[in-house]
């Protein structure tokens, strides 16, 4: 044998050589890091668990905190709008004169429906029922304002009237 054989043998034989380490040790000792590297990283994961939990169960609280102050318990919606308004009224000496029965319009996934009243009294008072109409219900949304000057000719006074339109889609 000359010394091209061996030298191709050799060369050979140790290309074998790094393909069996390979096999053997090199690929499984990758396995097992990338593994721990996983299971390091879930551990990780599971060290944050109780922070996570507790954060969850603070908002939890705050939540039940603001449906309570949403008052939230009936499911008839016009009945409590109507109550919310004869409150705020009495507080902020609002009359409601009048209370419509809810317009629906339905669209393919989605519920609208808009509640029209008529509120009188003055412009300051009629503005505060409004804002707690917004903040402190959850009844949708004014989307529509008018307000009006009506004058009585038989007690020679005038009033002011306001229009509102309140939307709540479902």
């Amino acid at each position: 044998m000359g010394l091209d054989k061996r030298n191709k043998l050799l060369i050979g034989g140790f290309l074998l050589a790094l393909f069996v380490c390979y096999q053997l040790a090199i690929k499984k000792t990758f396995a097992l890091r990338s593994q721990y590297l996983n299971e390091t990283e879930q551990r990780e994961q599971a060290k944050d668990i109780p922070a996570k939990l507790a954060d969850l169960r603070k908002k939890e609280l705050q939540l039940d905190l603001q449906f309570k102050a949403l008052n939230l318990g009936s499911t008839n919606v016009q009945n409590e709008l109507l109550r919310f308004l004869n409150e705020q009224g009495t507080l902020h000496s609002v009359k409601i004169m009048d209370f419509n029965a809810p317009h629906m319009v339905r669209d393919e996934n989605t519920v609208i429906r808009t509640y029209r009243f008529v509120l009188e009294g003055g412009f300051t008072n009629i503005l505060k029922v409004a804002y707690g109409l917004e903040t402190q219900a959850n009844f949708g949304g004014i989307t529509h304002m008018a307000f009006e000057k009506q004058r009585d000719p038989r007690q020679r006074k005038s009033y002011l009237q306001a229009t509102l339109h309140v939307q709540q889609m479902e």
